[in-house]
């Protein structure tokens, strides 16, 4: 089971994950990734495994975590009680903004931002039938802000 616990940590198969962690300490936690990719001109880095991403800053540390495979994907992370890839994209927009108790930046009816949980959510497009969101990231406090 994974459980996304906002601003603090994922705790993956009885592993505890927390943002901030050095990318040693997370990659011996997790293993090698299968590719690294340089972000913003190398001010980050992603860490990419079988349908999740790590991404480090500047200072190694990890800032944020997202998961990619969505409702059809092996990895069924949970937040607030609920599979964020198995309940319904309304019912997963509610349940962020009544936890969020703030700023949401709604830049399309695909992407939703929670910039006071630093909790992101989108979905692709190409599946427009798709009741289910595609993606979910977990970031450090202030990740959407900065």
């Amino acid at each position: 089971m994974i459980e996304l616990i906002p601003l603090e940590k994922i705790i993956f198969d009885g592993k505890e994950i927390f943002l901030g962690a050095k990318k040693e300490d997370v990659i011996k936690l997790l293993g090698e990734p299968e590719c690294i990719l340089k972000q913003y001109g190398g001010k980050s880095w992603r860490y990419h495994y079988l349908e999740f991403a790590c991404d480090f800053d500047e200072n190694n540390e990890l800032e944020a975590i997202e998961f990619l495979a969505g409702h059809s994907g092996e990895l069924k992370p949970y937040i607030y009680g609920v599979s964020a890839f198995d309940v319904s994209k309304d019912e997963l927009i509610k349940i962020l903004a009544k936890n969020n108790n703030g700023n949401i930046d709604e830049e399309n009816e695909d992407s939703y931002t929670f910039i006071d949980i630093s909790i992101g959510i989108w979905k692709d497009s190409a599946n427009e039938d798709d009741e289910y969101w595609t993606t979910i990231l977990i970031g450090k406090k202030g990740y959407y802000s900065e």
